[in-house]
């Protein structure tokens, strides 16, 4: 588990501030946030395309999306059956490979459900590519505003458009990453923070809120910026 921990907390670091200086390039901040507008850069600055497609036979079951590249375009594509917030996570999880692993010899990443729900370092790309859909969505200055907030759970998945489990897998590994906190320990905070009018959870939810910030304000040059 330390390998994974090890992994999140480099690339999220990573994509946080990437994501960070796409938002003050756009005057968005952590009142304003629209992942949509991130993913319009990214699409233009790379020259790319998103198209939904209705998945047929297994795979409407299996696949959630690919990114592919040949000589006529890039092209991301995700799979319509899905509800919003798994297209959302399937778009950003596939940008995050047209950023960082789409070259001359990747051409296609093809992304099942399972892949998408993976926390393991097995396949580093698919872990990166979850933690980066996850940040994008969500980028760590508005995550760090919504719990000092306490805002419930609910609300943020709905707003951001990003699943509770998603929510959920990320405040396990941002605990592991950041405070090398044990998965057991890990976990039972979030399950806290996931049902906050219980066992103190809106407590710890605003706690781990102030305790993230302090990490950004050393870690995330573009922090102070995203918060006035």
């Amino acid at each position: 588990m330390l390998q994974e921990a090890e992994e999140f907390l480099t690339f999220s670091n990573i994509i946080n501030e990437y994501v960070s200086a796409i938002m003050i390039g756009l005057d968005l901040n952590v009142c304003n946030y629209d992942h949509q507008i991130v993913w319009d850069y990214i699409i233009s600055s790379q020259e790319a395309k998103i198209r939904g497609f209705d998945f047929s036979g297994t795979a409407r079951w299996r696949y959630s999306g690919f990114i592919f590249s040949d000589e006529i375009e890039t092209s991301v594509v995700y799979n319509t059956r899905m509800s919003q917030k798994r297209i959302n996570f399937t778009i950003s999880h596939e940008l995050v490979h047209l950023l960082y692993h789409l070259d001359a010899e990747n051409h296609t990443f093809a992304d099942t459900k399972d892949v998408l729900e993976s926390t393991s370092t097995d396949y580093l790309v698919e872990f990166q590519a979850n933690i980066g859909a996850s940040a994008i969505l969500l980028p760590e200055p508005v995550m760090i505003k919504e719990l000092k907030a306490g805002t419930p759970i609910p609300i943020i998945s709905d707003t951001y458009g990003i699943s509770e489990a998603a929510l959920f897998n990320r405040l396990i590994q941002t605990m592991q990453s950041q405070f090398l906190v044990s998965y057991f320990a890990a976990s039972q905070t979030a399950k806290k923070i996931m049902n906050r009018y219980h066992n103190g959870g809106k407590a710890k939810m605003m706690e781990l809120g102030r305790n993230l910030e302090k990490k950004s304000l050393d870690i995330n040059p573009f922090y102070e910026a995203l918060c006035l």
